[in-house]
């Protein structure tokens, strides 16, 4: 996905972007309820965030995924999602702990290993949808 971006930074993105698939711009206030954080750490976060291109934070205060922030904020769920998935049908890990899990394991894998673990992922369900067709 390119230059690797700190995981504090990944998770900011990561609420932002699932608060912004509620509503196109996501307040300081729930993005701090939403983290667990204070508002003048959304705040300090934020105008990092902003200064490399991520957000935009207009002058009414409500803040907005650029391009490139809905693109990283999206890869950054859909890696948490995949390892989530994988703990809960392959490891039987139930559904709190294989997110608590998903939630740390996104920000220590790499692209590669996510691609891979996708593409794993697919064949075994093709795999198994084959087998059931077979079986019928």
């Amino acid at each position: 996905m390119g230059k690797k971006i700190s995981p504090s930074k990944e998770e900011y993105l990561k609420a932002i972007y699932q608060l912004s698939e509620k509503t196109r711009l996501v307040r300081s206030i729930d993005l701090a309820v939403s983290l667990g954080v204070s508002k003048p750490s959304v705040n300090s976060a934020v105008t990092v965030l902003q200064e490399e291109g991520f957000v935009v934070k207009p002058l009414r205060g409500e803040i907005c995924l650029t391009e490139k922030g809905q693109k990283q904020g999206q890869f950054i769920t859909a890696k948490f999602q995949l390892i989530k998935q994988l703990l809960i049908q392959f490891c039987d890990v139930n559904e709190q702990t294989a997110s608590e899990d998903a939630c740390k394991m996104e920000h220590l894998i790499s692209d590669e290993t996510a691609f891979a673990l996708k593409n794993m992922l697919n064949r075994r369900e093709i795999s198994s949808l084959h087998n059931q067709e077979l079986k019928k």
